[in-house]
């Protein structure tokens, strides 16, 4: 494919998303269900028919490099300091040992009802304890939601992201490349990988403040909201690639550097509505293309790969995902009235029903190598656990919303 020719075909692609964004936008289904349908009538094309259409193929390196960062600041970036903080603790709990307990509780009825190894069937567990919270987000913007209630279903969203992609690349070795897993390895590995990274994170989004505010351009169009953007993609690059420790949580904590250090600026050094209404949706935009494109990719890749549909798995690991998810909600909503901590049921059912997954389960399955035996296998499965979620989860919270009494914690 020639220059002339990518180029045709990145305008007609952009051209399809933009009329599926229009066409479809107030269909039950969400708009990236439509694209994975797209996307796999590509596929399907290709693999059949039209086989001189491009082929398209992301490498695990591009998904790691290029799209979990823009993935993670775009998650990052919504958190409201001040009302994260009241939360912190229940975030951490359901993102720490609530992502563990919800791998085991949906890996035992995999196993029952298959024959694939514990090993692998965990490998996938991680990949789909990742959560998306960006339909749900945008639900909270039609119904009246407490802010606290918003920063813990973003808060326990963006730690368990971080989580599972840990564990991702814990499992990776062990599954793709053989390594043998040592829990004292992995607890150390851990343990390193979130305090190394915080600190390279913390580092990179204080210098890129500091360095705008020297240069005194906090408000141009050009440099303000593009800086951001190129240290989340260094620190990434340094904490993941140069020190093999974690670059999803150095994304999270430079982003909230930066968050912390632009709320100490006099106010009329700070962009004014207009101007942070100009980057908001300059993140946007790379956000929800990011999110686009990986999904279209999904689609893509299980059209142009035809095998038998294993009904029972499908089935199995999709009650097994909402099963795990009801059980350490409403388990650690016990706990928590130990700790004294209080959140009400209404919100538990929130939290249960805003356990959607999303574009960064959608980029794990995809880094899988194709030599891999069950990826075929795994894709179709996320495809399913994904647009069940977006849908059923999405079309549940609207109607449990209309007639909830979330009523602020104590």
């Amino acid at each position: 494919m020639d220059v002339v020719q990518g180029l045709v075909f990145i305008c007609l692609f952009l051209i399809g998303l933009c009329a599926i964004a229009h066409y479809f936008r107030n269909s039950p289904l969400p708009y990236v269900g439509w694209v994975v349908l797209f996307g796999m009538g590509y596929g399907i094309l290709q693999k059949f028919t039209l086989t001189d259409l491009p082929w398209i193929h992301l490498t695990p390196d591009v998904i790691l490099y290029i799209f979990l960062p823009v993935l993670i600041f775009d998650s990052s970036r919504h958190l409201v300091l001040k009302v994260a903080r009241e939360v912190a603790l229940p975030s951490a709990l359901l993102a720490t040992v609530g992502i563990l307990a919800s791998m085991f509780v949906m890996a035992v009825p995999i196993r029952l009802f298959s024959n694939l190894p514990w090993i692998d069937i965990l490998f996938f567990s991680a990949i789909m304890s990742a959560t998306d919270p960006v339909a749900v987000v945008a639900i909270f913007k039609v119904f009246p939601v407490p802010e606290k209630l918003k920063m813990l279903v973003e808060g326990e969203s963006l730690l368990n992201d971080a989580t599972a992609v840990i564990l991702f690349s814990l499992l990776f070795e062990r599954v793709i490349h053989g390594h043998e897993l040592i829990f004292r390895q992995g607890l150390v590995y851990f343990v390193l990988a979130v305090a190394g990274a915080t600190l390279i994170g913390i580092a990179g989004g204080w210098g890129c403040m500091i360095l705008l505010h020297r240069w005194k351009v906090l408000k141009d169009h050009f440099i303000a909201p593009l800086m951001p953007l190129l240290f989340i993609y260094l620190v990434f690059c340094a904490a993941q690639a140069w020190l093999d420790i974690s670059g999803v949580i150095a994304v999270m904590a430079a982003t909230l550097a930066m968050k912390i250090v632009s709320a100490r600026y006099p106010q009329e050094e700070m962009p004014k509505h207009m101007e942070r209404e100009f980057y908001r949706g300059f993140w946007d935009f790379l956000g929800e293309l990011a999110n686009a494109i990986l999904f279209f990719m999904l689609g893509a890749e299980i059209g142009a790969h035809s095998n038998e549909v294993a009904w029972r798995l499908l089935i199995v690991s999709l009650v097994s995902l909402l099963v795990a998810r009801s059980v350490v909600v409403y388990g650690f909503g016990l706990l928590f009235r130990l700790l004294r901590i209080r959140l009400p049921v209404s919100w538990l059912h929130v939290l249960n029903l805003g356990g959607l997954k999303g574009a960064l389960s959608v980029a794990l399955i995809l880094m899988i190598p194709k030599e891999y035996a069950y990826r075929n296998t795994f894709l179709l499965a996320a495809l399913v656990m994904c647009i069940f979620t977006l849908v059923g989860n999405t079309l549940g919270l609207r109607a449990y919303l209309k007639k909830a009494d979330l009523a602020e914690a104590g």
